[in-house]
């Protein structure tokens, strides 16, 4: 860390949210100057600062920079660095006598004299009017509002809260009411995270510890954690008061009655014994009334047309498309394709090969000549799940993150206030979609007259809370269509796919009856042998992995379950990477993780900056340094070049071997299960969802490393139902 005395003197660039790069220059010497970067966008020009931070280097600039983690106002000065300072080009017309007499005759605090007694100026030795006068606004304009800024920084919180307060708040006295009376909601409002940094906030503005207002705002938090962890909407009693009790010294009853405050705000909800987030809970009544009105305004009027006719004008545009001659629709499909045609609302479930994607693109084929419309919009929860839509179909696809404008922070731009119109929604993969997520694109796309959803229900849900697309199916009140028959029933050999077998005895409860022996494109590897394990994991891997790179990203995958332990996603990913990419040349260390040319990676976050989804995967294609410093990456995603800094590496992991919700929505041609049997956490994690869900990403070949017993169990152990209530909601608007 270094530090210097300075001002700046220019801002080169400042974002909405605070950041900012500016031209700083030292106090000791005015003729030298360094580049600062950070959330530095409250600090004026002009006013000296200590600054304290990481020198880094700064490729845009050819030079190093400093990252600023903490400044402060210096207030204080020597006698010299008064004179100095006043008689700088900050208080112009002030030469060094008069600044010399200045400093004699306050002596000490004399930027708080002037600001409280202005005449005290007329009594210095040369002072003039338009001096005092200049001297005076100059103090007021650099010393005068920065209370509440010293009392973050002397406290170290969070600068960004107070940026964005400034930037929608001009009134500092409002600001400073905020603060004192209820930053919790006002927080929660603008979506400022995290809650425990909002929460030092209002301590330290004077928040009593058990005000029945923080109480609230942490029964909030708590319940959010829980539906999280657990992927529940609603939570009860029981579980929010045994957080609260390890977190407030107070009494149950006393927790109760400060919760009055709670419900009565709407912070949290309390129905029938059950607790919600607001969040939770209005996601849930809004998706059950917009579902329910969209069912029941028949927006489009039912045409006249000739169904059969349509059907082969659609099954010759698929086999143009896909270059299988006299392309015919099976009895399953057809009848998926005319529930969509006869209902607003329609639901298409089955599992791989059973054709869900070229149904999608014939009931989109089939609305354009119907309703010669091409108001459309065909998304899905992640980049490669809607990118197989877009190369199958050929139609135009995006994340619904992309398609709602996502902007960060749980922001879309596309929202209630300024919706988009589209007459037609198609989402697919929707087992991945949560109740938040899909509530936020009925409120961000108007104008819906007709809505598809298409998925596999026995896929594991969400990550988080909420069981949407199975609690839509089972209240039996949306049209769903079941695919069942299977089109990959033999594989390339013309022999049973193991694959689509294996699945369907997990999904069927039938596991003990599969022919473990004669399997055909499922490979066995029962063993619990650590050694054992690595062996035939190396000997599978290098035997499969293509020499092509962009091969190697969609051919070959390796799903585990958990991330720690010997036989976890990390461990996994450090014994791969030295297999088949050994260190070459100079190599990015991050942490425990190193990084290096030609690793295959995954972004991990929606990143509207970049255009990258959640769970996008590529590969390093270079790695530049200064010193031994990593200067920027260039990084290749869905056939982009994409240059990043070493920041940009928080969201990036190595992808040989990824999680089983990280692949949801993808497929590869081989794939290699592993699941550690000597971890006692495997028992209790592991159930016939999660292995449905990995066995069916791949296509063509399966590996599956096991334990035997955990193998079977896992099969045999259904999931922890998740408790929601979107179902009751839509069935009381059902008997209304």
């Amino acid at each position: 860390m270094k530090q210097y005395k300075g001002k700046v003197s220019k801002f080169i660039f400042k974002s909405d949210n605070g950041y900012a790069i500016a031209v700083f220059v030292l106090f000791t010497d005015e003729k030298k100057s360094i580049v600062i970067t950070g959330p530095i966008g409250m600090m004026k020009i002009g006013i000296i600062y200590e600054v304290s931070g990481e020198e880094i280097d700064d490729p845009k600039r050819n030079q190093k920079s400093l990252a600023i983690k903490s400044f402060s106002q210096v207030k204080n000065f020597d006698n010299d660095g008064l004179i100095k300072y006043l008689s700088s080009s900050v208080f112009p017309t002030i030469g060094k006598n008069l600044a010399k007499n200045i400093v004699e005759y306050f002596k000490e605090d004399v930027f708080s004299k002037i600001m409280n007694n202005k005449n005290e100026l007329f009594n210095i030795k040369d002072m003039t009017q338009a001096k005092a006068e200049i001297i005076y606004d100059v103090v007021i304009s650099k010393f005068g509002d920065t209370k509440i800024l010293d009392i973050f920084v002397e406290n170290n919180l969070k600068i960004e809260f107070l940026n964005l307060l400034q930037k929608e708040e001009e009134d500092i006295n409002f600001i400073e009411q905020i603060l004192r009376e209820d930053f919790y909601s006002y927080a929660n409002e603008k979506k400022m995270q995290p809650f425990y940094e909002v929460d030092r906030v209002c301590i330290t503005f004077g928040m009593e510890e058990n005000d029945e207002r923080r109480v609230s705002w942490f029964a909030n938090e708590f319940v959010k954690e829980i539906l999280f962890q657990e992927g529940n909407t609603f939570t009860d009693m029981d579980q929010l008061l045994k957080k609260m009790k390890a977190h407030f010294n107070l009494s149950e009853n006393e927790i109760i009655n400060k919760l009055v405050y709670a419900k009565n705000q709407k912070i949290i909800y309390f129905k029938n014994q059950k607790i919600y987030t607001k969040e939770s809970y209005e996601d849930e009544q809004f998706i059950a009334k917009e579902l329910f009105d969209l069912l029941n305004r028949s927006n489009y009027l039912k045409r006249e047309f000739n169904f059969e006719e349509k059907l082969k004008e659609v099954e010759q545009f698929i086999s143009l498309r896909s270059g299988i001659k006299n392309f015919k629709y099976n009895n399953e499909q057809v009848e998926a394709i005319k529930n969509f045609i006869e209902n607003d609302v329609s639901i298409i479930t089955g599992g791989p090969g059973t054709g869900k994607t070229t149904v999608i693109t014939g009931i989109v084929k089939m609305y354009e000549l119907i309703y010669n419309d091409s108001n459309f919009a065909l998304t899905a929860p992640t980049g490669r799940a809607a990118g197989k839509i877009k190369d199958d179909s050929g139609y135009k696809t995006s994340t619904i993150h992309r398609l709602l404008q996502y902007s960060g922070n749980d922001i879309f731009e596309a929202n209630e206030n300024k919706p988009i119109f589209k007459n037609l929604v198609v989402i697919d993969e929707c087992s991945m979609i949560d109740n938040h997520l899909f509530a936020s694109l009925l409120r961000g796309v108007k104008g819906i007259k007709k809505l598809l959803l298409v998925g596999d229900v026995e896929q594991l849900p969400s990550v988080s809370y909420g069981n949407l697309y199975e609690d839509l199916i089972v209240s039996n009140y949306f049209k769903t269509t079941r695919l069942v028959k299977n089109n990959r029933q033999l594989n390339s050999e013309g022999e049973i796919n193991s694959i689509i077998a294996l699945s369907d005895a997990i999904k069927n409860e039938s596991i003990n009856n599969f022919n473990f022996e004669n399997s055909t494109n499922v490979n066995f590897n029962f063993s619990k042998d650590y050694d054992n394990v690595i062996n035939f994991l190396k000997e599978t891997y290098s035997n499969l992995n293509p020499s092509n790179i962009d091969e190697q990203l969609n051919d070959l995958q390796i799903i585990a379950p958990m991330y720690k332990e010997k036989l976890g996603i990390d461990n996994l990913n450090s014994i791969i990477q030295n297999l088949v990419n050994p260190t070459k040349s100079k190599v990015y260390k991050r942490y425990d993780l190193e990084f290096r040319v030609n690793d295959k990676v995954m972004y991990i976050e929606n990143d509207p900056i970049y255009e990258l989804s959640n769970g996008d995967v590529g590969y390093i294609k270079e790695l530049n340094f200064i010193g031994d410093k990593l200067k920027t990456a260039k990084i290749i995603f869905n056939e982009r070049e994409i240059e990043m800094g070493s920041s940009s590496f928080q969201k990036i992991k190595l992808s040989y071997a990824c999680s089983i919700h990280k692949t949801q929505g993808s497929e590869y041609k081989n794939t290699i299960i592993v699941l550690d049997g000597n971890n006692r956490n495997s028992n209790f994690i592991l159930n016939k969802k999660m292995l449905y869900t990995a066995i069916t990403r791949a296509k063509q070949n399966l590996f599956i490393i096991s334990d035997q017993i955990l193998f079977l169990k896992s099969c045999n152990r259904n999931p922890k139902p998740r408790l929601t209530t979107l179902k009751e909601a839509i069935l009381t608007l059902k008997e209304q």
